[in-house]
Order: structure tokens, then sequence, then C-alpha cells
């Protein structure tokens, strides 16, 4: 990733006003513990019944008590960070191109596919969120001192997760918001896990798969200690989308067997009766 772009907070970041409650202290508190269950994240929010990445799909990832949701962050040229996943317009809202140099004004001026909502800012996003679920920022952009801004300003650095593949740019966010909970991502053929977590502990989670997952990895991340972040989306999600109870037991159990503790699926509330289902650490 490019070098980062630490400018100035944005003047228009909101007053800090999302302060905690038990249902986010309990989150946070089961975030800091690896042995506790497992945690239950939204892929760009309830986009099944809603836009990817927009106000709607918050809406329902909330109502579908997912412990997580996980959204795309960019920054628009003049300053103002939003959610979008894909680098071009076209395949998410009425525009067409890149969004590499797109303004405020022309965002909102677009529309999501199937609905009559505009592109949402990181601000609307999070206002939604507060109180009620984690929030992981998959970084798109390395413009990180406008993202941070808008955290700090909502009060909500402890309420977010910051990912990135790169772990530079983890460095950059914990450089402006020290002590801001991280996920690392750790790849089979990339650098080690003593590399990515370099200068970024406490780790809160770091993102694996079944070929970097292995004993020897697991254990190590456990015992940072941290989460361990694995996609349910695929072949997983579409066990439980067939309503395949036996394979749907099958693929949690080697998720949870590889010291899995955080599900990233597009069947929040699926995954919730299956963890149960299947006797699987949930709640």
């Amino acid at each position: 990733m490019a070098a980062l772009a630490l400018a100035a907070p944005a003047a228009w970041a909101a007053e800090p006003f999302c302060g905690t409650n038990p249902h986010i202290a309990r989150l946070q508190a089961e975030r800091a513990d690896p042995s506790g269950r497992i945690l239950i994240a939204a892929h760009r929010g309830g986009h099944l019944v809603a836009p990817e990445n927009s106000r709607a799909a918050m809406d329902e990832a909330i109502a579908e008590k997912a412990d997580i949701i996980e959204i795309d962050v960019r920054v628009t040229t003049d300053g103002v960070p939003y959610v979008m996943h894909d680098r071009t317009l076209d395949r998410t809202t009425d525009g067409t191109g890149s969004n590499a140099q797109i303004t405020y004004a022309q965002l909102r001026a677009l529309r999501l596919k199937g609905s009559a909502e505009s592109p949402p800012t990181l601000q609307e996003l999070l206002v939604k969120s507060c109180g009620k679920a984690l929030v992981d920022l998959d970084m798109k952009t390395d413009k990180i001192a406008p993202v941070l801004a808008v955290v700090e300003g909502l009060g909500m650095a402890d309420q977010v997760i910051l990912f990135d593949s790169e772990s530079e740019t983890l460095r950059g966010g914990r450089h402006l918001v020290p002590g801001l909970p991280v996920m690392t991502r750790l790849r089979a053929d990339g650098p080690g896990l003593e590399e990515i977590n370099r200068g970024l502990a406490p780790v809160a989670i770091v993102h694996g798969d079944p070929t970097s997952l292995t004993r020897a990895a697991s254990a190590a991340i456990v015992a940072l200690p941290a989460r361990i972040w694995a996609n349910a989306l695929g072949d997983t999600d579409t066990a439980m989308a067939q309503g395949d109870d036996a394979e749907t037991c099958r693929r949690l159990a080697d998720l949870r067997a590889m010291g899995v503790s955080v599900i990233q699926t597009d069947y929040p509330a699926a995954l919730r009766k299956g963890l149960h289902q299947c006797r699987i650490s949930g709640d």
C-alpha cells in the first residue's frame, strides 16, 4: 500500500456522544478473551436483504444481533470518509467508472442499486452502530487520519476494529490513536506472525484462513492473547443457506478446530442458529 496519508483530523467531525453501555462492555470484554464464545461478524452488514454497506444493511445486521459488523471504508477527495467496497461505482450504484477522484457532492448524487439511498458516510453508519455492535473498519484507503477523526469525534475508538492487510496502515492508525483495536492479516505466503504484529501489541484479532492457520500459528495467536478471525463466506455459508445441517456442522467444527473465534458470514442469524444446533461455542 502507498505511504500513509496522515493529514490533520477533519474539522467537521462530530462532537463525542457515543458512550458505553452494558451490551458494548460485554462485547469488548469478549473481544479481549480468545477463550470465549465465537463472535459473529456480518459481512458488509445485512446485505442479503439490503444493499451492501448501506444504512439499511447496518440496521439489518443490528437486527440480526451481529456482534461485529464489517464495512469497507474509503475517503472522498475532499476528505469525507464513506463506505463502499469496490474501486468502481458500477456494481453497487447507478454511477459508472472509478471512485478514486469522487467528491462528497458527487457521492451524495449517487444512488445504491435497488435503493433510494446514497452511499453512506462512515459517520452515518457509526451513528447507527453506536452502542449496538462493534464495527470492523476494512480499510480500502491509506487516508487514515480523516477516518479516525470521525471515529474519535463520535467517541467510538473502543467500538471499532481497524483492519488492513498491510500492517503499516495499522501502525499509522495506532500512531494517531494509541490503544486503537487492530486486526492484522496472516497469509501462508506472506510475512510471519511476529512481523505482521510488530509494533502493534496488543493485537485484538488476527485474520487467517485454512492455509495460514496451522496448529502452531493458531496456538501462537491465542497465546498473544488475540482472537482468530476466519470467513464462512463461500462453502460454509452455502451449506447454511441450503439447510445442509451435517455439512454446516462439519465446516463449523473445522473452523473451531483451527482456533477460530470470530466468524464472518453473509448469514448472521443462520450462523448463530448453526453454532447452537451444532453445539459449537456460541451463545
